[in-house]
């Protein structure tokens, strides 16, 4: 649950200070290398 609590603070963030899609970004790049660092955490564990 505090994963996604974090989730919807940034989300509350990034309107307030809707500057742009910068920091939007980073918070995708973020997490697709979460996912990335996931899938391998699983590979390793197959092996």
């Amino acid at each position: 649950m505090v994963g996604a609590f974090w989730g919807t603070r940034m989300m509350e963030i990034v309107k307030k200070h809707d500057s742009g899609g910068l920091v939007w970004k980073r918070i995708k790049l973020t997490t697709t290398r979460k996912a990335n660092a996931k899938k391998r955490l699983l590979r390793v564990w197959q092996m």
